[in-house]
């Protein structure tokens, strides 16, 4: 892989027993891109983010962050990372304030919170935090992730516990964090509609696999629905830079689609909406998915 990447991911293998969360998944992610992680519950998420944030380790392969391996990073790489979490959970003795400067001193900066994320998070610093509510929390988990203004920031379902108001004011932040920066994002969401407005390219995960790794607007422009009324004939008729990403009775989802291809008589061809392909890419059946 390029080294100008500051992430990297090689090969990437996680076992639980005979159970295999992570089956060789390869991808680098550059500078001041923000990367969409995408895949139903069970589909290896959650362990991907788990290695690269070094919270546990991978069976073989490997992740290199900033150009050092994850299992030797100096305190400099650490402190250019940062990680939200899914819920936040402990330091409850501690007020808002406190907390901050606390989490703040294990990074080589002394830069204060950003004005305009202290702004949005609207915590009072003299606050316990066992006595903020659920978004709250949430709100002071981005906090401490986004303080020292990471260079790689990786964020597990940010604003599951945030309202509408809140969500949407905090993706519009973390756009612009990243263009001001030029952070390398990596983000897990199931609230697809803010993936496909954020990010500029997208990892499909299904059954530890990474099945698709594509730019945004390429995604949107070469992922197509063909139906035809003799599905044999049809998948007989693809050229082989079509890459089939799941299959209906009826006929197939691919992505590669050119209008310049020549495919049967009476063939239909439909752009999918964002949410229906997410569903059929990473459904695991034999019957929706393809191996």
């Amino acid at each position: 892989m390029n080294n100008l990447f500051p992430v990297q991911v090689s090969d990437l293998t996680r076992r639980f027993g005979t159970f295999t969360a992570l089956n060789e998944v390869s991808f680098s992610i550059a500078p001041g891109e923000t990367v969409a992680l995408l895949g139903r519950n069970g589909a290896g998420k959650s362990t991907l983010i788990g290695c690269l944030m070094g919270f546990m380790m991978a069976d073989s392969g490997r992740i290199r962050i900033f150009g050092e391996d994850i299992l030797d990073l100096s305190r400099g790489v650490r402190s250019r990372t940062g990680f939200v979490p899914q819920t936040m959970s402990g330091f409850g003795t501690f007020r808002v304030g406190q907390l901050i400067e606390y989490i703040a001193a294990f990074y080589e900066t002394t830069a204060p919170v950003d004005p305009l994320l202290a702004e949005w998070a609207d915590l009072d610093p003299a606050k316990f935090v066992r006595a903020l509510s659920g978004g709250q929390k949430q709100r002071l988990a981005i906090v401490l992730a986004m303080q020292h203004q990471p260079d790689f920031l990786v964020l597990d379902e940010p604003v599951a516990s945030l309202d509408p108001h809140a969500r949407r004011d905090f993706m519009n932040l973390l756009g612009d964090y990243s263009r001001n920066r030029k952070a390398s994002i990596l983000i897990s969401s199931h609230i697809l509609s803010d993936l496909e407005r954020l990010c500029s390219r997208l990892l499909f995960l299904r059954q530890g696999r990474l099945v698709l790794d594509v730019r945004t607007d390429v995604f949107h422009a070469r992922t197509r629905w063909l139906t035809h009324a003799a599905p044999e004939l049809l998948l007989e008729s693809l050229p082989p830079d079509f890459q089939i990403l799941s299959r209906r009775p009826n006929g197939v989802l691919v992505h590669g689609y050119r209008d310049d291809v020549m495919l049967p008589a009476d063939t239909v061809m439909t752009i999918p909406d964002f949410e229906d392909a997410f569903l059929d890419i990473t459904a695991p059946s034999v019957e929706k998915g393809v191996a």
